[in-house]
Order: C-alpha cells, then structure tokens, then sequence
C-alpha cells in the first residue's frame, strides 16, 4: 500500500499548444481581411486624384484651344503651341508628358498624355462649314482616357 500523499492539484496556468495554433489561426485570418480592406481602400482613393488630374489637363487644353480664333495662319519655328493661331492648328497634337504652351514639360505630368482631335460639324441650324468640334483626350498613367469635347461657331 502506497502512504504517500500527493499535493492537491494546482489551478491550471497557462495555454495548451492547441489553444494557441486556435488563437494564432483567428489573428492571422483577422489581420488578413483587414489588410485586403485596407488595400481596397488606398487603390481606390488613389484613382480619384489621376481622374481629377485627367480632368484639370482636359479642361486647360480645352480652354487654350478655345481661346484660339477659329481661323487664321501658323507661325512657323516657333517653340511649342506658342505659334498657333487657330484652333485648326490644334488638330493632331500629341503629348506624351504634358507640356506647357511653350513645350516644356510640366512637373508631375511626365505619366500622363494628351491629344486633340479638330473637325468641323453641322450642329442646330448651323452649318458644317461653321462649326468646329474639338475633342480632348487624356490618357491616364493607369490607361484610362477621359475625353471632353467643345463645340463652337462662327455665328
């Protein structure tokens, strides 16, 4: 027969090994599902600011072109768009990096492009000959156009 007497048994401390691999399991999946939200969320608040930008270049080149008589003669050698005259001179203009009337490149704009497209167009009443419509794509660094379009006449 056995007198021995054991201590009684001590309140138990601490984790066992599975309950550990449970709680570490449930962070790494927590944290997983935050990270993709949070990823989701800096993509997507990025992509407002090249639209806007898309749009400030758009509405610029727009608004230069539309300064411009509808007819008149280029001056040739002359750097950049300083030497256009008319809004038909604007027709093909490419840009790859948006540069200022003068052609030099802007800063912060070297991923974007431009280009305009001039044509003339019949529109209420007016005729073909009278009336010139003026297309302004720019190109995104993501490769989304956002085109804008004016239309003006000589009457």
């Amino acid at each position: 027969m056995c007198t021995e007497r054991r201590a009684p048994a001590r309140a138990q401390r601490g984790l066992t090994l599975i309950e550990l691999i449970v709680a570490l399991a449930l962070a790494a999946v927590l944290l997983g599902s935050l990270w993709s939200a949070w990823s989701l969320m800096a993509r997507a608040s990025a992509d407002p600011l090249v639209a806007r930008q898309q749009l400030a270049i758009a509405q610029s080149l727009l608004r230069e072109i539309d300064l411009q008589p509808l007819s008149g003669s280029t001056a040739v050698g002359t750097p950049g768009r300083t030497g256009y005259a008319s809004v038909a001179d604007y027709n093909g203009l490419t840009m790859n990096g948006i540069t200022d009337v003068e052609g030099q490149p802007l800063a912060g704009l070297s991923a974007y492009g431009a280009t305009v497209s001039v044509s003339s167009l019949a529109l209420n009443g007016v005729p073909q000959a009278d009336g010139v419509w003026v297309t302004v794509s720019v190109t995104g660094p993501d490769g989304r156009v956002l085109k804008l379009a004016s239309w003006r006449s000589r009457r």
